[in-house]
């Protein structure tokens, strides 16, 4: 399982969550199972209008989303974890220490992972060890691996995050798949 994880669980990680569906399915990968979730959460809040605009405008489907709060019973199912920033992999951290070695921004795995090769027909969990591996010890994403918050801007400010998120998730899907 992929779990995807922002801080109010309504702008980034349901808008990555429906992008991975979408691209994971393109990839022959219609089967793998994604969620979301915030270190806040903000309790059953549906998706920011603009979020779900922005994937329309991509063609992914909205899926009914319902914000849930990050819990340690989800980290510990999850075969990697994706934080939007380095601060959402601090707060996984504190929940679950068995998580740490899963937990990555997104745009860290993405760029590890080419080192990495395609992940071929290794299980995920093992992928992802190969890849943790590669880190440095202060486990620091770079800046520019990063997606930061757009609540409260213009919708033009969602556009631009869906512009780099969508490379991200395309890029790690690529890897997933074998290509």
């Amino acid at each position: 399982m992929i779990l995807v994880v922002c801080t109010g669980n309504i702008c980034r990680s349901p808008m990555v969550e429906a992008m991975l569906r979408h691209h994971l399915a393109e990839a022959g990968l219609r089967d793998w199972p994604v969620a979301s979730a915030g270190t806040l959460g903000w309790g059953s809040a549906s998706m920011t209008e603009e979020s779900a605009q922005v994937l329309e405008e991509y063609g992914v489907a909205a899926h009914d989303h319902t914000s849930r709060k990050l819990t340690p019973e989800m980290l510990d199912a999850a075969d990697v974890v994706l934080g939007m920033t380095r601060e959402h992999i601090w707060g996984i951290s504190a929940r679950s220490s068995d998580a740490e070695s899963r937990a990555f921004v997104l745009g860290e795995l993405a760029r590890l992972g080419e080192k990495v090769g395609p992940r071929g027909d290794a299980p995920l969990r093992e992928w992802v060890a190969e890849v943790d591996a590669l880190r440095d010890v202060r486990r620091m994403a770079r800046s520019d691996d990063e997606l930061a918050d757009p609540l409260g801007e213009p919708i033009e400010t969602y556009r631009k995050l869906a512009v780099r998120a969508d490379a991200q998730v395309r890029r790690l899907v690529g890897l997933l798949a074998g290509r």
